[in-house]
C-alpha cells in the first residue's frame, strides 16, 4: 500500500507578522494621507501703516460744455466782487495806568563833599532801565541817603532789591564816587483801562473780512462747497492802537473771488488721483477725502475759470497679494523662520503663526494650505 504524503502549513504567527505589517502600513499611509490633506498654516500678518499724500489742482467752470470730470474740470459759479462796510467793536485789549510807583534807593557819596541832586535825577540800571529822584537831596560827605524815585516809563521793568543804579548826569569821575542802590524790590501801583490791541485789531478785521465775505453766496446754496480769496482794498480805523476807549469802528473794502461746486465729484476725482499712487503691492485703506481742505491757486476771470488746489491723504497697508506674501516662499518653513523673514519688511509690524493640528511645526507642502490673513 503506498505511502501517504503529509502536507506541510505555514506557522499561524507568519500570518499575524504579515496582517499586523500591512495595518502599520496602512495606518503609515493613512497618516501621510492625514498629513497631506488636512495641515494647514494660518499666518496672520500685521502690517506697519505708512502714509501716503499728493497735491492735486482741479478746475472749476461755468460753461457745461467745458465740464471733464476726468481730467479734473468741473462746473460751479464763480464770483467776483467788490465789498464794502462798517462795523462798530467793542474793546476788548486791555493796559496798566499807573498811578504811583514807589521805590527806594540809597545814594552813596564816597566823596570829601556833600553832593546835591536835584529833583528828575537820572538813575540808569545796568539794563538801561532809567528813573528819577522823586526830590532834591543832599548826599552828605561820605555817607549815604534814602530817598524815592519814580520810572522814567512805566512800562519798563521795575527794579529789584540790590540793582545797582548809575547817575548819569554826573562827569565820568564823579560817577566812580557817587551811585546809587535799590533799597528793595519795586513796586507799581496803578488801574487797568479799556485800550485798543494791535492783537484785537488783527483778529477784527480778520473776522469782519470773512463776515463781509460771506454775503457773496446766497444762504439755499447751503450743499455746496464755496472757497473764497480775499483782498483788503482799503481800511480805516476810528482810532488808534492804545487809545483808552470803550469802542471803535472799521471801515473795509474788499475784492472777493470765489467759487461755489458739488464737493462730491472732486472728491471721487481726489480719491482716484491717490489711487493711482499705491503700489501694487500695497492697498489704500483710509482716505482723508471728506475733510478736504481747498485753497484758489488762481483764476482768469475773463475766460471764467478758477483753478484750486488742496491735498489729499491716505494710509497704505500692505496688500495680500504682494510677492512679499508669496505661499511658495513660505513651504517647509518654521515658524521662527516665517517671522524672520515677513518681519524684516518695512511694511510688516509682527506676525502670529498657527497650525492644524497643532501638533504641525513645520509649514505643509502644498500652497492652497498656507492661509494668509492681513489683520486690518
Amino acid at each position: 500500500m503506498p505511502r501517504r504524503k503529509s502536507s506541510i502549513n505555514p506557522p499561524l504567527n507568519i500570518y499575524k507578522k504579515i496582517a499586523i505589517s500591512f495595518i502599520i502600513l496602512t495606518l503609515i499611509l493613512i497618516a501621510v494621507i492625514f498629513y497631506f490633506t488636512l495641515s494647514y498654516a494660518y499666518i496672520t500678518v500685521y502690517p506697519k501703516a505708512q502714509e501716503i499724500q499728493t497735491d492735486f489742482n482741479f478746475v472749476i467752470v461755468e460753461d457745461p460744455e467745458l465740464v471733464d470730470a476726468k481730467e479734473g474740470i468741473f462746473l460751479g459759479q464763480i464770483v467776483n466782487e467788490t465789498l464794502t462796510g462798517e462795523k462798530t467793536f467793542e474793546t476788548t485789549g486791555t493796559k496798566q495806568v499807573f498811578e504811583d510807583v514807589v521805590g527806594q534807593v540809597r545814594i552813596y557819596n564816597d566823596l570829601s563833599r556833600d553832593q546835591v541832586l536835584v529833583a528828575t535825577t537820572r538813575l540808569l540800571t545796568p539794563e538801561d532801565v532809567l528813573f528819577r529822584l522823586q526830590n532834591r537831596v543832599n548826599v552828605p560827605a561820605g555817607g549815604s541817603i534814602v530817598t524815592e524815585v519814580y520810572p522814567d516809563d512805566p512800562n519798563q521793568p521795575l527794579a529789584t532789591a540790590d540793582t545797582e543804579f548809575a547817575i548819569p548826569g554826573l562827569s565820568q569821575t564823579l560817577q566812580e564816587f557817587v551811585y546809587a542802590e535799590a533799597e528793595n524790590d519795586f513796586v507799581a501801583e496803578g488801574v487797568t483801562v479799556k485800550a485798543i490791541s494791535q492783537e484785537e485789531i488783527d483778529q477784527a478785521i480778520e473776522d469782519f473780512t470773512g463776515e463781509l465775505s460771506r454775503q457773496i453766496f446766497k444762504e439755499e446754496n447751503v450743499d455746496k462747497t464755496k472757497i473764497l480769496t480775499k483782498e483788503i482794498v482799503e481800511q480805516e480805523l476810528s482810532n488808534q492802537v492804545g487809545e483808552e476807549i470803550d469802542e471803535y469802528t472799521i471801515n473795509l473794502t474788499l475784492r472777493v473771488v470765489g467759487v461755489m461746486f458739488d464737493e462730491q465729484p472732486v472728491q471721487n476725482f481726489a480719491q482716484k488721483t491717490l489711487e493711482s499712487l499705491v503700489p501694487l503691492d500695497k492697498d489704500l485703506v483710509v482716505t482723508n477725502k471728506d475733510s478736504l481742505i481747498y485753497e484758489i491757486e488762481k483764476y482768469d476771470l475773463e475766460n471764467q475759470l478758477v483753478q484750486v488746489s488742496s491735498t489729499i491723504k491716505g494710509v497704505t497697508i500692505i496688500s495680500e497679494d504682494s510677492e512679499i506674501l508669496a505661499s511658495d516662499k513660505l513651504i517647509k518653513l518654521k515658524p521662527a523662520e516665517i517671522r524672520a523673514y515677513l518681519e524684516n519688511f518695512e511694511g510688516i509690524e509682527s506676525v502670529d503663526i498657527g497650525f492644524f493640528p497643532s501638533w504641525i511645526k513645520k509649514v505643509p507642502y502644498f500652497q492652497d494650505h498656507i492661509i494668509i490673513k492681513i489683520a486690518q
